[in-house]
């Protein structure tokens, strides 16, 4: 034990240096490794232990040893190799089950399976190595959040230890977290855990080389701050950032509130990966991304552009947008279904006022940040600062539809609700599903579209047992949800009466879509079908326009149906008993009238028609013989 310390062994320097053991707790690692490393060391405790069947180090041995050869107190000594001592917590070595008549003086422990082939094999690596999901991101050139905050938070944390971030997101969090580290140059290590528990102390407690950041957003929202596993971390970190949900509770830990990330401070993430240009400017309108969403984003996006041919330098903006997107939409998960689309505003066919409607709708969306921070407004606003909408009307009447060529003309992901994944029978569990997918759309990934929002934002009923009660929770916490979102909320209902109207005066938008009158149904009946080139010679649509007044859903189904009916010729024309036979079967399942009468000059290519006058043909014929 002398000539170890003469030797200056890297793995003393490491337990005492980069875990922050004490004297004892390195000596109790040091000779646990002796044992595995030493068939000798395993026999002098068995001699030590007086019993020939154990060759590991018990509590007992080492305090003595520890009284011979260092003079540190007997009592000191063993209980730091006593059960739930400090290297037993980070995981550096594991206690051997006996039986229970054993005192706990005379159970032996040993090196981890981990530690012992670190030891063994005599690789220390810089960084230790965890089980845990972690980014490791180092220090950045340029500051997200005003320096000010950042070398004043920096401060508390070196003072303290220990520093709580509260902000309603984690996103915004995590970003002063990443600045904390960049201000003092060092790496951050985001522990991210989506669990409802803590990560694992023992874990946790050997990150070093660099600043720990733990998100304990899922864990703060199911159950109590958790103070005895920080008290735990905080004891053998020299430093460790924690970020908590808006409303924990973190008691006298030192902690900061965060607003949400401003314009100026989601350029300068973007100026920080991309440096000052257009490039910055543009993505940070359009997206609130802390700088390790970034840097994952524009890493994709290099790694595509390789992979297509392209320059492995010079990432552009829009494929780095296009990876933001995505990012996005993976973190949804199976909360929402993502409906890609292209659709465009010219191939929407609606009134003139409700097309006008939706382009106010794109400028008020990108015109916010600037009203907010050049104009004034950025107080609380009767009404929320989100952008709400609701499309009532009739089914087909193109109300998804249009929710399609808003994100198209956005840059955004649309994405639907769905609500058998969302609405669940356990309490608490629908509002924090919704939180998630409403912090994920916030951040500029996507707008969220309630399709037949009357099934949850419906009218509040009364409360006549438990359930009642619960429900009514959950479409308070929508409203309230729905006046704190920052982007782009659509609704869709085919009637607006179902509507709570309580929720009806929060919306900044309602727009109303009519059943489609003549000219706008001759339009959807030539968009419906395929180029004028693949028409039969002669084929008239004005009868169809005339005779069906249809929604724009059901004449694209008629349309596509039509196609296949052509496409399983030779010649592959649209003819008119193409759409005959594709109209019938539309009106046969949304059950309107499909008689003869409503086909007027059309009912000879009904299905069967010919064959029905074949026979009264034969019919005639044999009266007459």
């Amino acid at each position: 034990m002398r000539a170890c310390l003469l030797q200056q062994d890297p793995m003393v320097a490491r337990l005492r240096g980069r875990l922050g053991l004490s004297e004892e707790g390195t000596w109790l690692v040091v000779l646990a490794a002796a044992v595995e490393a030493h068939p000798e060391c395993a026999a002098a405790m068995s001699i030590l232990a007086e019993d020939e069947r154990v060759h590991l180090v018990t509590p007992a041995a080492f305090a003595r040893l520890l009284v011979s050869a260092q003079g540190v107190p007997f009592e000191r000594a063993l209980s730091e190799a006593i059960a739930g001592g400090p290297a037993e917590r980070m995981g550096l070595l594991e206690r051997i089950e006996v039986a229970v008549q054993k005192p706990l003086a005379q159970v032996p422990v040993r090196l981890s399976p981990a530690e012992a082939r670190r030891h063994l094999l005599g690789d220390v690596p810089d960084v230790e190595p965890t089980q845990l999901a972690v980014t490791r991101e180092p220090p950045s050139r340029m500051l997200g959040l005003p320096r000010a905050l950042v070398e004043g938070a920096r401060a508390i944390l070196d003072e303290e230890g220990v520093l709580c971030l509260r902000a309603g997101t984690a996103r915004t969090s995590r970003q002063l977290g990443l600045d904390l580290a960049s201000v003092a140059g060092e790496t951050a290590f985001l522990v991210g855990t989506g669990a409802d528990e803590p990560p694992d102390a023992a874990e946790v407690m050997r990150l070093r080389g660099g600043l720990p950041v733990v998100d304990l957003h899922a864990a703060c929202q199911s159950r109590p701050f958790p103070e005895p596993w920080i008290r735990m971390v905080s004891r053998h970190l020299p430093a460790v950032v924690l970020l908590v949900p808006h409303n924990a509770y973190t008691g006298g830990w030192p902690t900061v509130d965060l607003p949400e990330l401003d314009l100026d401070s989601r350029r300068r993430v973007f100026e920080a990966e991309f440096g000052e240009g257009p490039v910055a400017s543009a993505l940070a309108l359009r997206f609130r991304s802390s700088l390790d969403e970034v840097r994952a984003a524009s890493r994709a996006a290099a790694t595509k552009q390789r992979l297509s041919g392209g320059a492995s330098s010079g990432v552009e903006a829009e494929g780095v947008a296009a990876e933001l997107l995505a990012q996005g939409a993976r973190k949804m998960g199976r909360l929402v279904t993502h409906l890609s689309s292209r659709a465009v505003f010219d191939d929407l066919v609606v009134p003139p006022h409700l097309r006008d409607t939706l382009v106010d709708i794109v400028g008020f969306y990108r015109a916010a940040p600037r009203v907010r921070a050049e104009m004034g407004l950025s107080g609380t606003s009767p009404l929320g600062r989100g952008l709400s909408c609701l499309f009532s009307g009739s089914p087909g009447t193109g109300k998804t539809f249009a929710a399609q060529c808003l994100a198209s003309a956005l840059g955004l992901n649309l994405y639907r609700i769905d609500l058998s994944q969302v609405v669940s029978k356990y309490i608490g569990e629908t509002e924090k599903a919704l939180s998630r997918v409403f912090e994920e759309a916030e951040a500029g990934h996507g707008i969220l579209l309630f399709d037949e929002a009357d099934a949850l934002f419906g009218k509040r009923s009364e409360v006549k047992d438990a359930h009642d009660r619960y429900a009514n929770v959950e479409v308070a916490y929508l409203l309230q949800r729905m006046e704190s979102f920052e982007g782009i909320s659509i609704l869709t209902t085919n009637l607006r009466s179902n509507m709570d109207t309580a929720f009806l005066r929060r919306l900044r938008f309602v727009l109303e879509f009519p059943m489609p009158d003549a000219s706008m149904r001759t339009s959807l009946w030539q968009r419906s079908l395929p180029p004028a080139v693949r028409w039969a010679p002669g084929l008239d649509l004005r009868p169809f326009v005339e005779r069906f007044t249809l929604a724009g859903g059901s004449i694209y189904n008629i349309g596509v149906s039509a196609a296949h009916l052509a496409a399983a010729e030779p010649d592959g024309l649209v003819r008119i008993e193409h759409l005959v036979r594709a109209t019938y079967r539309e009106l046969e399942k949304v059950g309107l009238g499909r008689s003869r009468e409503d086909f007027g000059p059309l009912a000879v290519h009904l299905p069967g028609q010919e064959q029905e006058l074949n026979g009264k043909l034969r019919v005639w014929a044999r009266g007459r013989a």
